[in-house]
């Protein structure tokens, strides 16, 4: 038996690691999403935030300009629920907008697979070797080569943004509050873009990397290919029987029922094809359909001339067993032997 890896993926590990729920997804990728999504919403959003702030922060100035002030809950109720409207709407947008743009991104690597565990932090990770499919050491030790250098890229353009934004910073004491809250969002802003950028190339990265080992893990050997395959097809003399049944279902020519003895009808085009008997003879359904298929059946055995009886009941008791040439049960003999037309005198 080989065991060199070497055949593709089958569609039946695929299912099976589909029901375990395991795919090909990269956390930095779904966070970038969700990052990139947030700044969107901060750039759309963020001067309404910035006003809410302002106002509380005027507010509170002007509270302690004029000194204690005067005893009134219901305006004090008003007013700060007021300020908690101005701040709430833009900064709930900003977090449903990272929601969105995360969960979005996830099901995109996943291909709609609901599996929880992989978007939920999992520390365990960190420290417990081999855990999951294929984490041996080698694999761990990659991995933590890797979570090292995405972390050292990071930092690396962290570091150089801050330093390329800096005069920006030092140029706010030249404006006033408005104008200092204004040029420090719009800096804020492109950082926070430029590191969700950094972070979705990182992602796309890691996605690749993450996509390839789960593919490799996916392999089969020849032996493990021809089993699966095996499995998924079923049985030779099943699928033989019932490729064979499908064309007798799809047959409407009346030499695809030749050898048949009664045809019994029933509600919705239900037509049950009997061979053998009459009973105590052997007895098995030769064909069984219902609706438009079964009312081509029916047409098929009336130009065959092969007798008929209309009985609802039996002929839906009858469709409840297996068509092909299985024996019909006992029971089933004694209430065809009671309405089995008689063989014609000669």
């Amino acid at each position: 038996m080989s065991e060199e890896r070497t055949q593709t993926p089958s569609t039946r590990r695929r299912q099976l690691a589909r029901e375990q729920g395991q795919a090909a997804h990269s956390p930095e990728l779904t966070a970038a999403a969700g990052w990139l999504a947030a700044m969107a919403a901060i750039w759309l959003c963020g001067k309404s935030l910035a006003n809410g702030l302002l106002g509380l922060m005027r507010g509170v100035g002007s509270t302690w300009d004029s000194g204690p002030p005067p005893v009134d809950p219901a305006g004090v109720a008003a007013r700060l629920q007021g300020i908690a409207l101005a701040i709430a709407w833009p900064l709930g947008t900003i977090i449903a907008a990272f929601a969105i743009g995360a969960t979005a991104a996830h099901q995109l690597q996943v291909r709609g697979l609901w599996a929880p565990q992989l978007v939920l932090p999992d520390p365990a990770r960190l420290w417990t070797p081999g855990r999951g499919p294929g984490g041996g050491a080698g694999t761990r030790s990659r991995r933590a080569i890797w979570s090292a250098v995405k972390a050292i890229i990071f930092l690396a353009v962290l570091g150089c943004s801050v330093r390329w934004g800096w005069h920006d910073v030092l140029a706010l004491g030249r404006f006033g509050t408005a104008g200092i809250a204004g040029r420090a969002g719009q800096t804020v802003l492109g950082l926070g873009f430029v590191l969700a950028g950094t972070l979705a190339l990182l992602g796309l990265v890691d996605f690749g990397l993450s996509y390839l080992r789960f593919e490799s893990l996916l392999r089969t050997t020849p032996d493990e290919q021809r089993e699966d395959q095996r499995i998924q097809d079923g049985d030779v003399a099943t699928r033989a029987q019932r490729r064979r049944l499908a064309r007798e279902l799809r047959a409407d020519s009346p030499e695809a029922l030749a050898g048949s003895t009664l045809a019994i009808h029933g509600n919705s085009g239900l037509t049950i094809v009997l061979a053998g008997g009459p009973p105590p003879r052997r007895v098995t359904i030769r064909a069984a359909a219902a609706t438009t298929r079964g009312h081509r059946l029916r047409r098929a055995a009336e130009t065959s001339r092969i007798p008929h009886i209309e009985n609802p009941g039996l002929a839906a008791r009858l469709a409840q067993h297996p068509a092909g040439g299985y024996p019909i049960p006992p029971e089933r003999l004694a209430e065809l032997a009671a309405i089995w037309p008689p063989r014609p005198v000669e």
